[in-house]
């Protein structure tokens, strides 16, 4: 679809908020989005959110407004922060994915699954933290919830997967760890305006 013009709400976490590990970046993602794709885009990122404890609010203080476009990136915290079972997110993301379309049902929603992180320099793909579960299994999960409610959606680990890597996640995270920094917040909106132009 075409952006130009029209109206996008960015619902996430720290990542669509635009804090690299120390600060909020004036020039973030939905910033960039807005800048180059001509288009105005409403931020609603919160550091720390989660889509257990956060999502619900966001989706909630939305619902009165009317966006061309919303766009999804959270999940991340979940994996890092909660000890929560895995399927009571996959519970609570399935409900308020369902509620978000039926009070924007002329909304065309797109998502993106959380970037890889790197937990203490290493990579958490495989990596069980708080709750019994791997970060790729979150990944999996939401790319099935996604894909229930024929939402397009970015996974980052087959597109653009050389956008970070083990490689250089040092040189692309601010934190080192999981904040890009304002080089890499560019290119992700670049990437991902990209990836809706193209559904």
């Amino acid at each position: 679809m075409e952006l130009k013009n029209t109206r996008i709400a960015a619902l996430g976490d720290s990542i669509t908020r635009g804090f690299d590990g120390t600060v909020n970046l004036r020039y973030n993602y939905p910033q960039y989005l807005a800048k180059y794709y001509n288009t105005s885009v409403v931020n609603l990122g919160l550091n720390g959110a989660t889509i257990y404890n956060d999502l619900e609010k966001q989706i909630e203080n939305i619902k009165s407004s009317r966006y061309d476009v919303i766009i999804l990136m959270i999940g991340t915290n979940d994996y890092g922060h909660l000890d929560v079972p895995l399927v009571d997110i996959v519970s609570k993301m399935t409900s308020l994915v369902r509620r978000l379309i039926s009070t924007h049902p002329h909304s065309k929603i797109f998502a993106s699954l959380p970037l890889p992180r790197y937990d203490n320099d290493k990579n958490a793909s495989d990596v069980i933290r708080y709750a019994d579960y791997t970060f790729n299994e979150l990944l999996d999960k939401l790319s099935t919830i996604y894909s229930a409610f024929q939402i397009p959606y970015i996974d980052w680990r087959h597109y653009h997967s050389e956008f970070i890597t083990d490689f250089n996640f040092k040189d692309m995270y601010q934190d080192q760890h999981v904040h890009p920094n304002a080089y890499t917040y560019r290119r992700l909106a670049f990437y991902i305006g990209d990836f809706i132009q193209n559904h």
